[in-house]
């Protein structure tokens, strides 16, 4: 696991143990005692996830926040005695990301940073650009290029397409299709897979040819040489 955090917190004791704590589950962790020196370090170092404190000497963590949002957006979680309904709004509107009140569960922290950071992946995944022969997709934007051209396609169609290219090569059953893009308390039958297949061949041009019909049970996308 190669994350690093920043913990600032003026209190000795709980620094050294949030140190320790996410330092056994695999984490890279810098240690600021106060607001002015954790900016300090934060505007010099690229952290993956700095846990602030509100109420600090010298900078508190909300002066901390606004100066750091003025040059870097990196993931900010409060931890605080602070549970006033206003200083969870302030907090979010400065930019924190999430706000955990003292006492909290060590267990409980982790399970946040763990989940904060699988979400970050999924993410990056989704603006990844895929490449499949002639045929180019962008998640996150749910477009599709067939070599230069783009085809618009509708979300069921787009959600069929990226089925069948994050299982290529492999062969898909009616069924399983028919759960993972229409969902299980769907009342229609398979047709409605064919037709959205052949839909989407027209619509998918000199790329159709990748998905392929595997006769009496489903499709596979693959992408050959010869198309």
């Amino acid at each position: 696991m190669d994350k690093h955090i920043l913990i600032v917190e003026d209190e000795k004791r709980l620094r050294d143990l949030l140190r320790d704590y996410l330092a056994k589950e695999g984490y890279h962790v810098d240690l600021a005692s106060h607001g002015e020196e954790g900016l300090h370090m934060a505007l010099e170092k690229d952290f993956d996830l700095i846990l602030l404190d509100v109420m600090m000497p010298f900078m508190n963590g909300f002066d901390m926040l606004k100066e750091l949002r003025k040059k870097k957006s990196t993931r900010v979680f409060y931890i605080t005695a602070k549970t006033m309904d206003e200083d969870f709004v302030k907090a979010y509107e400065i930019g924190a990301d999430d706000y955990i009140s003292k006492p909290f569960s060590s267990k409980i922290l982790v399970m946040k940073i763990g989940n904060l950071f699988k979400r970050l992946e999924q993410e990056d995944t989704l603006q990844e650009e895929l490449v499949f022969g002639r045929l180019t997709l962008h998640p996150g934007a749910q477009r599709v290029y067939v070599e230069t051209s783009e085809v618009f396609l509708t979300k069921k169609e787009f959600e069929l397409l990226l089925l069948f290219t994050q299982n290529k090569d492999l062969v898909l059953s009616r069924e399983l299709i028919l759960e993972k893009v229409w969902g299980y308390d769907y009342e229609g039958d398979l047709r409605a897979i064919d037709t959205s297949v052949k839909r989407l061949r027209e619509k998918l041009q000199t790329a159709a040819a990748y998905v392929e019909t595997v006769r009496g049970y489903g499709y596979r996308f693959r992408v050959s040489d010869d198309v």
